[in-house]
């Protein structure tokens, strides 16, 4: 599997994408911005929704503990406070012989999306 399948699944589950000047992919699944990130050095995939609200809204014991709290409970991913203030989620995968890669990138979109609905749904929670 290659980046060249990675996104034509993601265009098939997502629609278009656009190409970064970086080398990044940007694409939109639901309502969520997403980017898929290759390292084909490392022969891993990152897909990533890089803002999915701001440390600022919250406060910061309770963000805290409702990431930790999300990494624990929700499997694949992984949210980070980045140093700019927005809330970050992960995935990453190494590319591993025989991976199917339409099963693994439509995976690995609604799992992000899934932890940023469970995620959203803790911080609103009182």
């Amino acid at each position: 599997m290659n980046n060249i399948e990675v996104i034509s699944q993601i265009e098939k589950l997502c629609g278009s994408t656009t190409l970064l000047e970086n080398g990044w992919h940007h694409f939109v699944y639901h309502h969520l911005h997403y980017v898929n990130i290759p390292d084909c050095k490392n022969g891993m995939i990152r897909i990533s929704i890089p803002h999915i609200c701001k440390d600022s809204e919250y406060g910061r014991n309770r963000l805290e503990e409702v990431v930790n709290e999300t990494n624990r409970e929700v499997k694949y991913i992984k949210v980070m406070i980045l140093e700019n203030g927005s809330i970050s989620l992960n995935y990453d995968h190494k590319i591993s012989e025989g991976d199917n890669a339409s099963e693994l990138v439509a995976h690995m979109i609604k799992t992000l999306y899934s932890a940023s609905e469970y995620l959203m749904y803790k911080l609103k929670a009182e």
